[in-house]
C-alpha cells in the first residue's frame, strides 16, 4: 500500500517549527499569561497542605529510622554472636 500524497504541502514545516518559540520575550509573555490563568491556592490551603506534607515526611522518616534500627540490631544478633 502506498501512502497518500499530501497535495500542496511544502517542506517548510521543519523550518517554521524551528523558528517558532525562539523569541525569549514571547516566551516570557506567554509564561506570565499562563501563570495568571492558573489557580493559586489560598494561604489557608497552602498552610494546611504544607502541614500534611511535613507530617507525612516526619512519619515516614520515623518509620524508616525505626525499621533501619531494628534491622541493624537483628543483623548484630545474627552475625556478632559472642
Amino acid at each position: 500500500m502506498q501512502e497518500p500524497k499530501l497535495a500542496g504541502r511544502r517542506r517548510t514545516g521543519r523550518r517554521e517549527a524551528r523558528k517558532q518559540g525562539t523569541n525569549p520575550a514571547a516566551f516570557a509573555r506567554e509564561t506570565v499569561t499562563e501563570l495568571r490563568r492558573s489557580h493559586w491556592p489560598t494561604r489557608d490551603e497552602t498552610v494546611r497542605l504544607t502541614v500534611i506534607v511535613l507530617g507525612v515526611v516526619i512519619a515516614l522518616a520515623a518509620f524508616l529510622g525505626l525499621f533501619d534500627f531494628g534491622l541493624a540490631r537483628l543483623s548484630d544478633l545474627i552475625f556478632l554472636q559472642n
